[in-house]
């Protein structure tokens, strides 16, 4: 999917940001009616202008890479099941009294990193309520959160930060 992404926006800066918006925070792209198409955050549509406007490119480019997805059907069908999902790791520790740790791979690409530590977080009896990882292609700096049922404590932290390949461990 990636390469049909690059080929169709890669040569296009504002486009590729786009694109990489949608992806990042699940934004859709659906018919509204009769061959009219628009942006959508799960059920609601989302005007051109509004995303543009956010991320500070032409609604007019907005509006071409709309038509360019819809136009192309393997592009059409990942981008209209895309969905949006709520990340609780901003709100999780001070008002549900959660546990957020934020994991920095050296090289997130590599394997096994993050079932490490969830592996590490099992064995101590920790429920785990979500696992937020941003793709490495998309995101500028890439970043795993992982929200727990209980705090992390410090000698659990401890243990994390020496998994092999982490560049930072952190908890929110």
């Amino acid at each position: 999917m990636w390469d049909l992404i690059n080929n169709a926006f890669g040569k296009y800066p504002s486009q590729m940001k786009i694109i990489k918006y949608l992806m990042n925070y699940g934004f859709s792209v659906n018919e509204k009616f009769d061959g009219e198409y628009s942006l959508y955050s799960g059920k609601v549509e989302v005007r051109p202008s509004s995303l543009a406007e956010a991320i500070d490119v032409d609604k007019r480019v907005v509006i071409q890479v709309i038509k360019k997805i819809r136009e192309d059907p393997k592009l059409f069908e990942f981008f209209k099941k895309l969905r949006p999902i709520a990340d609780m790791s901003s709100a999780s520790s001070k008002l549900l009294d959660l546990g957020i740790v934020e994991i920095r791979a050296e090289d997130p690409s590599k394997p096994g990193i993050i079932s490490s530590v969830i592996n590490l977080i099992s064995s101590r009896g920790i429920g785990i309520r979500q696992v937020m990882v941003s793709d490495p292609i998309i995101s500028d700096e890439p970043v795993a959160r992982i929200v727990t049922e209980t705090p992390i404590t410090t000698d659990l932290l401890s243990e994390i930060k020496k998994i092999k390949g982490m560049d930072s461990v952190v908890m929110l």
